[in-house]
């Protein structure tokens, strides 16, 4: 891989061991995917944060760093952590595990990481252009970074975005050339797609008919047959595939890069889409059972779907015994706090995090050992042995509410 006068000096340690290390990863990824160069990068999006996913190792990593004296040189922001900063003792967090969170947190804070602590940071402090570069490494917010705003990212994993921000570049391969982010398979939808549940469906059902290909940078659909979707249906479309590793999709005169796909006129693969294959999804993924607790903010919630769920509530309690927790950011909590949404929902018995997400937070498995949501991502995720691990079910958003509140008494 070609490097600057500029890099190899950093590289040779000439500004510090702290930029060679970096650099020195950076260069190992190129090198390994055969990049030209590297290119510069305006903004990094930070994940591997949770205690419970990155452990004591996270810790000894980011120990490295700020013993270094590294500092990030672009805006740079942080996914979930593994607790609401502020009332982790609401959500049955032990101490321990508190302790430890904050620590990853204050080392992010000494690099110069943004801590927003969030799987959306393009609700908030991230304004993405049509081919912008970026360096981004949380797979739905790639997904939509690549897919709903035409910008250009990698799936990069925790240590090389941390040195892309460290260095402000990334190595020039993957989905930073146009010639790689032309669709590859073909997806027509018939069926009907009237809410957030259904397109987090639909991503289920594409994402397993292409996942046997052994594409270079994975499928990447070229969808047709959604008309006028909402960004946050977008937004969970775009997280159940990324489940799958699907990175980049594009939506027929929806999604901004149509020079890509007008002129494809042949595919390795073709789905039509059907409304039994959403119900096959919904009916193996419903609960036989009265759930205790309901997750919903995967990704993170805006405004809009926190607005949803106030409608779906429609002045209810929730019942005695049970947990309805929606998962947002702070951005978005502000507002929603300042137009009455918080209010409205906290009235009804709903927590609200910030900070975390779904899949990253520990649950006490004493008071849950199954759990319901509305978003596949979650479905998957929590589920997955190497993060909680505990049985998840999808339904609608309003049946997800009907499970779990009543009727106010007359």
């Amino acid at each position: 891989m070609y490097l600057t006068r500029e890099e190899e000096q950093v590289l040779a340690g000439v500004q510090g061991e702290a930029l060679a290390t970096a650099l020195s990863l950076l260069v190992d990824v190129g090198d390994f995917y055969e990049a030209s160069k590297l290119i510069p990068v305006s903004s990094a999006h930070i994940s591997g944060v949770s205690y419970l996913t990155g452990g004591d190792g996270l810790i000894d990593q980011l120990d490295y760093f700020v013993e270094l004296g590294a500092r990030v040189s672009i805006y740079s922001t942080l996914n979930p952590s593994g607790m609401d900063r502020d009332h982790w003792k609401d959500h049955f967090i032990d101490l321990e595990f508190a302790t430890k969170q904050f620590r990853i947190l204050d080392n992010f804070k000494r690099l110069g990481v943004v801590t927003t602590l969030s799987c959306t940071p393009y609700d908030f402090g991230h304004i993405l252009t049509k081919g912008q570069h970026v360096a981004w490494a949380e797979s739905s917010a790639i997904t939509f970074a690549n897919s709903f705003f035409g910008a250009r990212t990698n799936k990069e994993d925790a240590l090389s975005v941390l040195s892309a921000a460290i260095i402000g570049k990334t190595p020039y391969y993957g989905f930073h050339l146009a010639e790689n982010r032309v669709p590859n398979v073909h997806v027509r939808v018939e069926a009907t797609l009237d809410e957030y549940s259904d397109y987090s469906v639909l991503g289920e059902v594409v994402g397993r008919a292409f996942n046997r290909h052994p594409f270079p940078f994975g499928a990447i659909p070229l969808i047709e047959g959604i008309h006028n979707p909402r960004p946050h249906y977008l937004k969970g479309l775009g997280a159940a595939l990324a489940s799958f590793g699907t990175q980049l999709f594009h939506v027929r005169g929806v999604t901004p890069e149509r020079e890509l796909y007008e002129t494809v006129d042949s595919f390795d693969d073709e789905l039509v889409v059907e409304q039994s294959d959403l119900d096959e999804v919904y009916e193996h993924l419903k609960p036989d059972f009265e759930p205790k607790i309901a997750v919903i903010g995967c990704p993170n919630a805006n405004l809009e779907e926190m607005q949803e769920v106030v409608e779906a509530i429609d002045g209810r309690k929730l019942a005695n015994g049970k947990e309805f927790w929606v998962f947002t950011n702070r951005a978005q909590f502000g507002m929603a706090k300042a137009v009455g949404i918080v209010d409205a929902l906290e009235k009804a018995g709903v927590k609200i995090l910030v900070d975390t997400c779904p899949e990253v937070t520990p649950y006490d498995r004493s008071r849950f050992n199954r759990i319901l949501t509305n978003s596949i991502k979650a479905q998957h995720y929590i589920s997955a042995p190497s993060l909680n691990g505990i049985p998840t079910y999808l339904l609608p958003l309003r049946e997800c509410v009907n499970q779990l509140f009543e009727e106010v008494p007359e």
